[in-house]
């Protein structure tokens, strides 16, 4: 983190109430050491893909999707795609309970919320609580916007930061094996202990070996994607499914759409 970064992010705990702060932002605004700050903030994915780090847990945010990240939540954002573009918003919540518990959250960016998005993003930098009722506009919106818009649960790992170091070296094997055909007894021999093992391991953090690699399967496909450079025929194989139905399948299930409607959203965005 530079000074300049290091400076903005200090400014964000002492800006005044009834402002909205506005940042178009590539790889700048990432890979910085995880840090916080008094305000939420709305991350929108316009293109590339997040890997978000919250306190001990880390989640995925796709391309067309954006993030809500408590305010005074530790965290840190980094991508492994090579275009990233983001949108990220800064504000308190008026209507915030004294105490009260927010959480990290990743929904859905339609249409309507993209165009809305782009519409206040275009009044940047600041966005005052005296400008002609856009403020009040905002806030509305990301209030609607977080309520309305489908909600994504896909923890990139479902694991604490005291989890077993046996389960941590099973799932750094998967991240490098994602296209082979990968099983359980490769994985709990990698980590050094028996498949019954390995299973508990998994069960006790509430996961499953089959969808653990099933999700990671589906987070380097979204990287791909994002990246545009495959295609969908080419991403299935190489995020290690057996066929393209088998992928569209399960990319559906996992996602809500077929990975054939996400690029084309991708493209048209």
């Amino acid at each position: 983190m530079n000074e300049q970064q290091r400076t903005f992010i200090h400014s964000l705990d002492h800006f005044p109430a009834g402002e909205v702060i506005v940042r178009a932002t590539g790889r700048e605004g990432i890979d910085l050491e995880p840090h916080s700050h008094d305000c939420v903030q709305l991350v929108e994915a316009v293109t590339g893909t997040l890997r978000v780090t919250v306190g001990d847990r880390e989640y995925f945010v796709p391309e067309s999707y954006a993030c809500w990240i408590p305010r005074a939540a530790v965290h840190s954002l980094r991508s492994n795609n090579r275009r990233i573009a983001l949108r990220i918003f800064y504000f308190r919540p008026e209507d915030e309970a004294p105490g009260g518990r927010d959480e990290f959250s990743v929904h859905y960016v339609c249409p309507w919320a993209s165009a809305n998005f782009r519409f206040i993003a275009d009044y940047g930098p600041v966005i005052r609580r005296d400008d002609s009722g856009l403020y009040a506009f905002c806030l509305s919106f990301f209030r609607t916007f977080r309520r309305e818009e489908r909600r994504l649960v896909l923890p990139l790992r479902s694991i604490g930061a005291n989890t077993s170091p046996a389960l941590r070296l099973a799932l750094d094997y998967l991240d490098d094996r994602l296209a082979d055909n990968v099983k359980m007894d490769d994985a709990a021999r990698a980590a050094g202990v028996s498949s019954r093992t390995l299973s508990r391991l998994f069960s006790e953090v509430g996961a499953t070996f089959s969808d653990c690699l099933c999700y990671r399967r589906i987070i380097h496909a979204l990287e791909l994607m994002a990246d545009n450079t495959k295609p969908l025929k080419e991403v299935a194989y190489a995020s290690g499914f057996s066929t393209p139905a088998n992928f569209n399948r399960t990319f559906k299930q996992v996602m809500g759409v077929p990975p054939s409607e996400l690029r084309r959203s991708q493209k048209g965005a």
